[in-house]
Parts: C-alpha cells; sequence; structure tokens
C-alpha cells in the first residue's frame, strides 16, 4: 500500500514538474530582463569576441551545404564544396550591398555549381546550367546582411528593440538595425549568451533569415563562428551549410577575388 502511495506521489511530482517546465518555457521569452538595443549589441558584440569579431579583417569558411531549390526536398542538391573568402571593408553604411571582397563557391565533386565573386569594385559570376533558374536567390543583396551589426553602434544607425520571441527554443532579444541608407535588419539575440541566433530582411525574392547554430571559437584569435548556417526565403529552407573548418585574419591572395570563371 505505502510502495502505491509512494509511486502515485512520484508520478504526481513528476506530472507537476513536466506542467511547470512547459510552462516556463512558454513565458521565459517573454520575462526576460529588461535591457535596451544598445545594451543588447553591446553584449553581443562582446560575446562574439569583442574588437576583433567586430572588426576583423579576413575569413575563410570551408565545408559543405545541402541545397533545397524552391524549399523542396524532392530537389535537394549535396555540395561536398562549399566555401567562403571575405575581405571585410573598414566602413559599413549600406547592409545589402557588396562591399569589402568577397567569394562563394558551390561544388559537387569536379561539377561547379556557382562561383560569385565581388573584388571591391566589379562583380563576376558563374553559374551552371541547373543554377540560373534561381540566379536572384544568389544576388549580393541576398547574401550581405550580417555584417551590419558590427557598425550598428557607428552614427546615423538605428537601433529598435522589437518584441522578444524564441529562436529553436532559445529565449531571444529582438533588434532591428536600420543603417544610413535606411536598410532594416533583424537580429534575434540569444537572452542568456548572447549568441546572434538568427538575421532576417526583405529581398527581391522574398522575407529571407537565417538561423546561426553550433557555435565554435577560433582557435587564434578572439572570434566566434556559428557552423551551422540554414538560409530560408519565404519560411521554407533553401540551404543547410555545414562549415568544417574557418580561418580569421589569414592572408588570402587577391586572386581569389578575380574573375569568377568556371
Amino acid at each position: 500500500m505505502k510502495r502505491n502511495m509512494y509511486l502515485t506521489g512520484w508520478l504526481l511530482l513528476g506530472i507537476w514538474l513536466l506542467n511547470a517546465c512547459k510552462s516556463s518555457e512558454k513565458t521565459t521569452a517573454a520575462a526576460l530582463p529588461a535591457l535596451s538595443a544598445a545594451e543588447i549589441l553591446k553584449r553581443a558584440v562582446a560575446a562574439a569576441g569583442g574588437d576583433t569579431w567586430q572588426r576583423p579583417q579576413t575569413l575563410v569558411l570551408q565545408g559543405t551545404a545541402d541545397f533545397f531549390p524552391d524549399g523542396r526536398q524532392d530537389m535537394k542538391m549535396h555540395f561536398d564544396k562549399y566555401a567562403m573568402y571575405r575581405v571585410y571593408p573598414p566602413e559599413n553604411d549600406e547592409a545589402h550591398k557588396a562591399n569589402g571582397r568577397v567569394r562563394f563557391d558551390a561544388a559537387e565533386g569536379d561539377s561547379v555549381f556557382f562561383k560569385l565573386a565581388f573584388d571591391g569594385k566589379t562583380s563576376s559570376t558563374y553559374l551552371a546550367p541547373k543554377a540560373k533558374p534561381y540566379e536572384k536567390h544568389f544576388a549580393w543583396s541576398n547574401n550581405f546582411g550580417f555584417g551590419i551589426i558590427r557598425f550598428a553602434d557607428s552614427p546615423g544607425f538605428r537601433l529598435d528593440l522589437l518584441a522578444n520571441d524564441q529562436v529553436e527554443g532559445f529565449p531571444c532579444y529582438f533588434i532591428q538595425i536600420t543603417d544610413p541608407k535606411q536598410s532594416k535588419t533583424l537580429f534575434a539575440i540569444d537572452a542568456k549568451n548572447f549568441y546572434i541566433r538568427m538575421v532576417g530582411f526583405d529581398t527581391e525574392v522574398g522575407y529571407h533569415y537565417r538561423i546561426y547554430s553550433d557555435f565554435k571559437q577560433a582557435p587564434n584569435v578572439s572570434f566566434l563562428q556559428p557552423t551551422r548556417v540554414r538560409l530560408y526565403f519565404e519560411g521554407a529552407k533553401w540551404m543547410d551549410i555545414h562549415w568544417k573548418q574557418f580561418a580569421v585574419n589569414q592572408p588570402i591572395d587577391p586572386q581569389v577575388f578575380v574573375a569568377a570563371g568556371k
């Protein structure tokens, strides 16, 4: 009899704890400590690496990616070679415009899907026949946006605090950055560790957002890198990127950014 009473007691306690956890999950994002958008930005920069992260020189990312045209699972393509090479600009006043120098490569084996390059003045693009129908999705205006947070404490920028919410179950502060050219970019900042978990903005092919996860510290400098990035258009996942290795502030041959031929 006592044994049954103990079992019933433990069962009721377990149910109560489960419901309490669910209730807590529902209210956590809404009940975050009050912080200004400027303070959230300051903490996000510090969590990402401080001055080194805010004004890096270069970044090289290499890994793999799955591409889902139109968000369709049955059209999935896998790139076993996916890379980004980046030379950062010293200044930036427009979030969704190419700046500095940058290059993206996507390939499956020896089959190149695309090469996109910007040398600081001129863009060059190679698109395989399978990539050409999605040319607008590879426009620089869709690839640039995240970096503007590095300059958001500069004169001419506006910060707005939006409603708290969650990203993948992580309670987040949401801030909106309006640059001097009046482009708006939304950022979700983890309320616990202040990692940047999401960025979102309007594009000519619909609303675009990215979710960041699997954060790792660079071995040589203070720099936090999300090693998984998922890209969405109008709510559908278009790409799932896994960065296998990355290097910060290492020299990049300027020829990397010249003419993205096949």
